[in-house]
């Protein structure tokens, strides 16, 4: 059931809300498959998770300006 009290301003800003938590999903399951690869092309070693995890965001986000 729809509140009658919620506006079309607060529709459409919950809306902007879910977009952006489905497109933060989306980049961390993109990140996250990229530190894995970083983690096997570095010899699985352990102990490199947060290393590879940042180089992996850093390289999503010059993706994301190009």
């Amino acid at each position: 059931m729809i509140d009658p009290k919620i506006n079309i301003r607060s529709k459409s800003a919950l809306s902007a809300q879910v977009n952006n938590n489905a497109g933060i999903a989306l980049a961390d399951s993109a990140v996250q498959t990229r530190a894995y690869e970083l983690y096997e092309i570095g010899g699985k070693i352990d102990g490199r998770a947060e290393q590879d995890w940042y180089q992996a965001e850093t390289e999503m986000r010059g993706c994301q300006q190009a």
